[in-house]
């Protein structure tokens, strides 16, 4: 059973965080910190595909390898890419600095950092801020929030999750999360700009955690598509310190309760990312099922979500069910057209407008068009092609996309 706390990081017993100012952004905060309190423990990473990765995902990749982490810091504002040998640079003298304060090795400290490409770390500024982070952890809930509130950029909302699950051996353990992204957002990582910082006090090796993160990843955050640009700077990292005192989960003896936890976790840290993407007016999710196989799921729900002519047609509540067929063509994912079927739902109802490939009528369409008024918007396809399924999410494409987007940089 799976229970929804309130709070976040610091709900974990063992973990303390803080989010302060260091005057990389214009206003607000712009430093975070989460620290073991019981030094380094097993971790686990997921990271970016894209060719050009940030400093701190290189640094931090490396140290993941070692299997074990104390603390994390991040910092918004700058996102520390194409910045060569001084950002590899500034980046290992964040996790230096860091780890000379709260006695850990710099390759036990992960970092990150997202903002504008191309522009060099103040990292004076920078490490006074790791400074003052450090002074200012805690495990109270406001210093979990100034964590979550540190690491946005153009995220209107902190994103936090904590829950209870019972593992299998019967243990309740907790795990808790914090996550940013609102735009640039198409994830494709491997074992997420979007960054998520998941700790908990179950019992589990550095294996079992790559494996359950890389698991929970394809189902979570690789299924959010804003605006089909995979970042430079994508990043999830997990913190594990067994203070549970559970039987200990390992790669061969895996937990299945631990593993729904974990996904839902990371499930609604996705969701919130989704709903709260640049502009956004509506969350869309897709959910695809009877597909070949899972990789056909997964690719079909993508392209849905991806689609501008899909975004720009719930953005203004136009049932073009014809574009959703069109991205679902060109998904890769194999299907007879003539089975398709596809369906509207929200808080005002459900419509099937597509029955095995046949054209909806005008009354369907004016039914779906009420449909869509609604702020969360179900798009349910059925490719008869199969018997996997998968979800994703995404949101409307508004004319406040553009304006954020087109002034970024100044």
């Amino acid at each position: 059973m799976i229970t929804i706390l309130e709070g976040g990081i610091t709900t974990v017993n063992g973990f303390l965080a803080s989010g302060v100012r260091a005057g990389i952004k214009r206003r607000g905060l712009d430093l975070m910190l989460i620290s073991s309190e019981d030094g380094p423990v097993p971790c686990a990473g997921a990271f970016t595909t894209n060719k050009v990765k940030g400093a701190p995902v290189l640094v931090t990749q490396k140290n993941v390898k070692l299997g074990e982490l104390g603390a994390i810091v991040a910092n918004s504002g700058i996102s520390n890419v194409f910045t060569g040998k001084r950002g590899i640079g500034d980046a290992k003298l964040m996790a230096q600095t860091a780890a000379g304060l709260l006695k850990l090795k710099k390759e036990e400290v992960g970092v990150a950092s997202t903002g504008l490409i191309g522009a060099y770390l103040p990292i004076k500024k920078v490490e006074k801020g790791v400074r003052s982070a450090v002074e200012s952890l805690s495990n109270s809930r406001e210093s979990s929030l100034d964590a979550a509130k540190a690491i946005m950029t153009t995220d209107t909302a902190p994103k936090e999750i904590a829950l209870r699950v019972e593992l299998d051996d019967g243990t309740t353990v907790t795990i808790a999360g914090i996550a940013k992204g609102v735009g640039m957002i198409s994830p494709k990582m491997k074992t997420a700009t979007m960054l998520a910082f998941i700790v908990t006090d179950a019992a589990i090796s550095s294996d079992a955690l790559k494996v359950a993160l890389s698991e929970a990843v394809d189902k979570s955050f690789n299924m959010v598509n804003i605006d089909q640009d995979t970042s430079t700077s994508d990043m999830v990292l997990i913190m594990a310190n067994g203070r549970a005192k559970n039987a200990q989960i390992t790669k061969a003896n895996p937990d299945k309760r631990f593993q729904a936890g974990l996904e839902c976790a990371m499930t609604e840290l996705a969701w919130m990312m989704a709903s709260d993407g640049e502009g956004a007016t509506r969350l869309i999710e897709v959910q695809v099922k009877n597909a070949r196989n899972m990789d056909d799921a997964r690719k079909a729900v993508r392209a849905v979500t991806g689609s501008n002519l899909v975004k720009s047609a719930i953005f203004g509540k136009d049932p073009n069910w014809g574009r959703i067929v069109a991205a679902l063509g060109y998904s890769g994912a194999s299907f007879d057209p003539s089975k398709i079927s596809l369906e509207f739902e929200s808080e005002r109802g459900k419509v099937e407008i597509v029955h095995r490939g046949k054209t909806p009528t005008k009354r369907t369409l004016l039914r779906a068009k009420d449909i869509m008024r609604s702020k969360e918007i179900e798009i349910k396809v059925d490719l008869g092609a199969g018997k996997s399924n998968a979800t994703g999410w995404g949101c409307d494409l508004t004319y406040d996309y553009v304006r954020i987007n087109s002034k970024y940089s100044t």
